[in-house]
């Protein structure tokens, strides 16, 4: 009888004072906000000051979670979506997805709060056993040949324990992952 994994998880948490996001709507228009966010979020967002600052913190929380800030991944490949219930729910798109991944991350739940002048969000990741090492999204990129071939063949290595444990890979494969569990997905509280 197997039982399930060991999870671990990580936490982001962001605030933003309203008036901040306001004030870079006002100098910059619609530029910020197509620079920040996916077409579908934009639609929803429709430059209201509120609601952008309300994604802005989350989209922040959720790469804390992934443990890179924003560096490293664009504002777009963190889209906060609404589902149906009102909910929001986090969907990892390009290097985001890739860290996400790496890391063994299953899901990330997402929770937004406005207070008068703030916006907050906090982002809950569940990571389970399987995940890569932390390194950087753009590694690769940094590594000289010798480098590279240790990195794939600690890949390879890897692989060969996942399958011998008869655990294979978590994560997306895609590099596009939905992440709404709408049963962990509260906006302003979690159950």
């Amino acid at each position: 009888m197997s039982s399930a994994p060991p999870q671990t998880s990580e936490l982001g948490i962001d605030i933003i004072k309203v008036d901040r996001i306001r004030r870079t709507l006002e100098r910059f228009g619609s530029r910020f906000s197509a620079r920040v966010l996916t077409p579908s979020e934009h639609r929803y967002v429709r430059d209201r000051p509120e609601t952008l600052a309300g994604r802005w913190a989350a989209k922040e929380a959720a790469s804390k979670v992934l443990g890179l800030g924003v560096r490293g991944i664009g504002w777009r490949e963190i889209e906060v979506e609404r589902l149906p219930t009102g909910q929001p729910a986090i969907r990892l798109h390009g290097r985001a997805a890739a860290r996400a991944e790496q890391l063994g991350m299953e899901r990330i739940a997402v929770s937004i709060s406005h207070e008068a002048d703030y916006a907050v969000a906090i982002a809950f990741g569940i990571r389970t056993a399987g995940g890569r090492f932390l390194f950087p999204p753009d590694i690769e990129e940094r590594l000289d040949e010798r480098e590279r071939r240790i990195l794939a063949r600690l890949e390879r290595l890897r692989a060969m324990s996942a399958a011998a444990d008869g655990a294979g890979p978590t994560g997306a494969a895609s590099g596009d992952t939905a992440i709404p569990d709408a049963a962990t997905h509260a906006e302003g509280s979690r159950a």
